[in-house]
């Protein structure tokens, strides 16, 4: 007898069964639970850039941000300096995660500590530190002229290395701890067998390490890139007139020239250009994963 019989069948104004209630309730409690979480997300996050959103409509603001020689150039400065970012604090952070894998208690200890320090300092302070080592009296200069490689001071500040480097430092926690917890999740047998048929440690890694640690590496490359396209304060500290990226252009329109609408747009405009990057990252991460099951 099907579910609507048995409904139809049921007396008037009795009560339902247990069983149904049960679930009725449970949705019921996780709505309620949920519900100041959405309130949250409603009031200070959607309705806010709903506005944001409608601001950007205003004046003609895209053609007129978009015609900006500047504009442009600060997206490309955008997109290249938080790839280069993220290349190379993948590369740093995975092996800093290996060496913590495979680290003892003690030292895992010390280097945990040593990744956590930055990441608990505050962004501006981290910048002015290394505008301090890499001035032309600062450490880095003084050691290679002590050691002779260089005669006079090089230009270590005020550009994009300086960006890059500034940014790998902030970035770098961020890379370790996805990257980490895919190494850890790692069964330790699939090495000990694969020494015990001969292999080499560096086929170990090429051929077992490496592929199971996939998905921290994309999971970091994708956290450390999507925060690096957000970078304001280290390119006006460690970078120069053309290293400007598009936060601080946002921050030229709203504070400078007052245009707020033309603000909003170049924020609407970064906000797709990430979003179609990451839906292409991930797009391609599927197709690898794909085509390394076949």
């Amino acid at each position: 007898m099907s579910n609507a019989t048995l409904q139809r069948a049921r007396p008037e104004g009795r009560a339902p069964a247990p069983e149904q209630e049960k679930p009725r309730r449970r949705r019921t409690t996780w709505w309620l639970l949920l519900a100041p979480i959405l309130a949250f997300d409603v009031v200070l996050f959607l309705s806010p850039l709903g506005k944001l959103v409608g601001s950007s409509f205003t004046g003609n603001a895209y053609q007129r941000v978009l015609e900006d020689p500047l504009v442009v150039r600060s997206l490309i400065n955008t997109l290249s300096i938080s790839l280069a970012s993220t290349v190379v604090t993948v590369v740093l952070g995975y092996v800093i995660a290996l060496v913590l894998w495979r680290s003892g208690t003690v030292t895992r200890v010390i280097l945990f500590a040593v990744v956590l320090l930055p990441f608990w300092t505050g962004i501006l302070v981290k910048n002015f530190a290394w505008a301090v080592l890499l001035q032309d009296n600062g450490i880095v200069n003084s050691f290679l002229q002590t050691v002779g490689l260089t005669d006079a001071p090089i230009e270590l500040l005020h550009n994009r290395l300086a960006v890059i480097i500034g940014m790998v430092h902030c970035l770098l926690p961020y890379a370790v701890f996805p990257i980490f917890s895919s190494l850890t999740s790692i069964d330790d047998r699939l090495a000990l067998a694969a020494r015990s048929l001969g292999a080499k440690e560096a086929s170990i890694f090429r051929r077992i390490t490496l592929p199971l640690s996939t998905p921290g590496i994309s999971a970091a490359g994708l956290l450390v890139f999507i925060i690096s396209t957000g970078f304001f304060i280290t390119p006006v500290v460690m970078g120069g007139p053309g290293d400007m990226m598009i936060a601080n252009q946002i921050d030229y329109y709203a504070r400078q020239l007052t245009d707020f609408s033309g603000a909003a747009a170049l924020a609407v405009i970064l906000t797709v250009l990430v979003s179609i990057l990451v839906a292409i990252y991930q797009r391609v991460l599927k197709a690898g994963g794909q085509h390394a099951d076949n």
